[in-house]
């Protein structure tokens, strides 16, 4: 923030070149993108804890944000000008203050928004088998999977955040993320789809298309539409099956 500050305060842009000092510029730029910042990662940080945002797509979830930041933005921007004595006075004065606060506020918090994205580290594996017990303090109190079935696929069950438990219905491509969707909830991950995959075992699902892998046990059924096709999971999600997948997933059994 204080670099993009740095910048601004540099440039001079929307007439602070002229009306400023470089010393007063740059402090005039850096608190306010000091300011702008802490505005943007706290709508970051309630839309990501807010059940009906946090499931939307990145983008539309760093637009939005921008747009709620820029109000409070626009108040701390009349604020700063008033107390530099450029404050606006007429209408069209305020709504050009107003359209040039959504562009800072946007090169402040579109960066922001995509660093400070949630991602659930990876944990480091434990020796296999793990014993019951130990496997009920690694998924905090969720429904265990047969003890027997850990070896071949806890290790990516182990990147996935214990407040959505370890039944796993299937993964979706989001950008360079992974969202994964279990009975509890979703949460994003960043890793490849590729490196996900390699880390399930094939009996407990399979890839059904570039962006999606699907566990087995979630499938409801099968919907068909000419030559295509799509997988109905037990959650109500419809997830499209490609035709360079459809020859293995036959041959398992699936369709």
């Amino acid at each position: 923030m204080l670099a993009i500050g740095a910048i601004l305060g540099w440039l001079g842009p929307y007439g602070t070149y002229a009306c400023f000092g470089v010393p007063d510029r740059l402090a005039f730029w850096m608190v306010r993108s000091l300011l702008i910042g802490a505005l943007c990662l706290a709508v970051i940080e309630l839309m990501s804890a807010t059940a009906s945002t946090a499931s939307w797509p990145p983008m539309q979830r760093a637009l939005a944000g921008v747009f709620i930041a820029s109000v409070p933005s626009a108040i701390i921007g009349f604020a700063l000008a008033s107390v530099s004595r450029h404050a606006p006075t007429s209408p069209l004065d305020i709504a050009d203050l107003y359209g040039r606060v959504t562009i800072v506020t946007a090169m402040v918090g579109l960066p922001l928004h995509f660093v400070r994205r949630p991602t659930a580290p990876a944990q480091p594996a434990l020796p296999l088998p793990v014993e019951a017990t130990a496997a009920k303090d690694l998924f905090a109190g969720q429904d265990l999977l047969a003890k027997e079935d850990l070896p071949a696929r806890s290790a990516f069950l182990r990147r996935i955040p214990a407040r959505l438990g370890t039944e796993l219905l299937y993964i979706k491509v989001e950008d360079h993320y992974l969202r994964v969707h279990t009975r509890l909830g979703s949460d994003l991950l960043l890793l490849r789809l590729s490196d996900a995959v390699a880390e399930l075992d094939p009996e407990f699902g399979r890839q059904v298309h570039r962006s999606f892998w699907v566990a087995r046990r979630a499938m409801a059924g099968v919907e068909r539409d000419g030559h295509r096709a799509r997988l109905v999971l037990t959650d109500g999600a419809r997830i499209p099956v490609s035709r360079t997948y459809l020859p293995a997933l036959r041959k398992a059994g699936w369709l």
